[in-house]
């Protein structure tokens, strides 16, 4: 399998958009075992794209929530305060 420049940008742009590494495979039209190997790979390029790729997109969505929540909205105060925890008690 070919990792070139576009292929994992390709992968980071798929994988902010929530496909799974067999929708991605699919897509990019390659092998789906071969794929998720790679991306298994902690140090290869293609697992890093992939973790940006579900990590900004989640950024983003969080970032929503937050703003929803200094507006007033009730329901994602209490979901913002739930990420406030949840990152209190990963820092311990």
């Amino acid at each position: 399998m070919q990792q070139n420049e576009s292929f994992i940008s390709d992968i980071e742009t798929y994988a902010s958009l929530m496909f799974t590494k067999e929708e991605i495979a699919v897509i990019l039209e390659v092998d789906p075992v071969e794929l998720k190997g790679l991306l298994q790979e902690r140090e290869s390029p293609a697992f890093k794209a992939f973790q940006r790729g579900r990590l900004k997109r989640e950024a983003e969505v969080r970032k929503g929530i937050f703003d929803l929540a200094q507006n007033g909205s009730s329901p994602a105060q209490a979901f913002a305060m739930k990420i406030i925890e949840n990152a209190k008690l990963d820092d311990l």
